[in-house]
């Protein structure tokens, strides 16, 4: 089962409706059509089989409340099986959702157990409803090369480190994290960092280039700044801040992932882009949690509530070193990856990832070096990314170690 890691890691909210008119973009490699020209459709939502279990992907994140990583990490296997299941199914004439569901389902499975027979319930459901004819034989083929692919991704899962166990100790002095819960807890993913990446080699290729020091004069300017907005807090700073801090539903990546779908729909792009765009994405999301909790544990610093106890927060304050901020890392990298798919946009994504490192600042729980350098981890793993790039042809291997 994907490890839960409960209400961890700085959680994100995402827009939930976009309003996308005029397409461009570009696929994973190249773009599809030129910027400003029309999509093919513009459908308000593609009823594709690797949208519709994107969708229930979602829900059963929602309905089993696992926690922000394990839902970035299950969206990441379900999307990546669903895109080499696509890749698979083309190759061998097939159409591609029966692929794409095979996948999921046999990925969701792997994620939630207890919901087996739901899983395969739908699974049935959609077989059945498509009769005896041509159109079934076809799609139960495709889910059988569907549930191959998900196989070989299953088994990459299950050996990615994400199980590994944490005995401590926390470091300690006046410039080192403490825990701020009421008894106090270990911390949260302390060995986040280890775990095996897809477009990373490992999760310390990117890792931050270190806080001002305690004491100077750049972390007291910081820490005052905190202050400041703490103290002078606006209506809409405290909106914005509760706006990003998602605790509930299918968290962060569940709300990414509704942005993307309606980007999708709204650009009319096809499954196999679709996929590839969905799986990139979530995939980014989570090499970026993986480098932002690298750094996190490198350096342990101090929350600003800790180094100035009198600062008012408008959240909770999550249970983990403050630098650098994951709101910067995960929904920074997410926002360029998906700007790079709709260049008509205008930026549009990464502006949302920009509010979200912002809105913990406002919140009271992070420095602006946190969000800082948090932006920086985002720019250098979204340029990895796109080098690597999810090629259309074959399966995708995640490349970490």
């Amino acid at each position: 089962m994907l490890r839960p890691w409960n209400r961890v890691a700085c959680p994100l909210v995402m827009y939930a409706f976009l309003a996308l008119v005029f397409a461009g973009g570009c696929a994973l490699e190249r773009p599809t059509s030129a910027v400003g020209s029309p999509p093919a459709a513009s459908p308000w939502a593609l009823p594709t089989s690797t949208m519709r279990w994107n969708e229930y992907a979602s829900d059963l994140i929602a309905r089993n409340q696992v926690g922000q990583f394990p839902a970035a990490r299950t969206l990441a296997y379900t999307n990546l099986a669903i895109n080499n299941a696509i890749v698979v199914a083309q190759q061998q004439g097939r159409k591609p959702d029966g692929a794409a569901a095979g996948a999921a389902a046999a990925v969701l499975t792997y994620a939630f157990p207890k919901e087996e027979q739901a899983i395969a319930g739908r699974l049935s459901g959609e077989t059945a409803a498509l009769g005896s004819d041509g159109p079934r034989s076809d799609f139960v083929a495709g889910v059988e090369i569907g549930r191959a692919a998900a196989a070989d991704v299953i088994a990459a899962a299950k050996t990615d480190r994400s199980d590994l166990t944490w005995a401590g100790p926390v470091p300690t002095g006046p410039d080192k994290w403490v825990s701020q819960m009421q008894p106090p807890r270990p911390p949260l993913g302390p060995r986040l960092g280890e775990i095996r990446p897809f477009f990373m080699t490992t999760g310390s290729d990117f890792r931050a280039a270190g806080p001002p020091a305690a004491g100077s004069p750049a972390f007291r300017a910081a820490v005052a700044e905190v202050r400041t907005v703490s103290d002078k807090r606006t209506n809409e700073q405290l909106r914005i801040a509760q706006y990003w801090e998602n605790l509930t539903g299918a968290f962060a990546a569940g709300l990414w992932n509704d942005v993307a779908r309606n980007a999708i729909s709204a650009h009319g792009r096809t499954e196999p882009e679709s996929a590839r765009i969905l799986a990139m994405m979530h995939m980014v999301g989570v090499d970026a949690f993986i480098a932002c909790h690298d750094s996190k544990y490198t350096y342990w610093v101090p929350r600003p509530t800790q180094v100035d106890p009198s600062i008012r927060l408008a959240i909770g304050v999550p249970n983990h070193p403050s630098y650098p901020s994951n709101h910067a890392c995960i929904s920074g990298a997410i926002g360029l990856i998906l700007d790079s798919q709709f260049r008509d946009e205008g930026g549009r994504y990464f502006a949302m990832g920009r509010q979200a490192g912002e809105s913990r600042i406002y919140a009271g729980i992070h420095y602006r070096f946190d969000v800082d350098d948090g932006y920086v981890i985002a720019r250098k793993l979204t340029a990895r990314a796109l080098e690597v790039g999810i090629p259309a042809d074959r399966p995708f291997v995640p490349r970490g170690r």
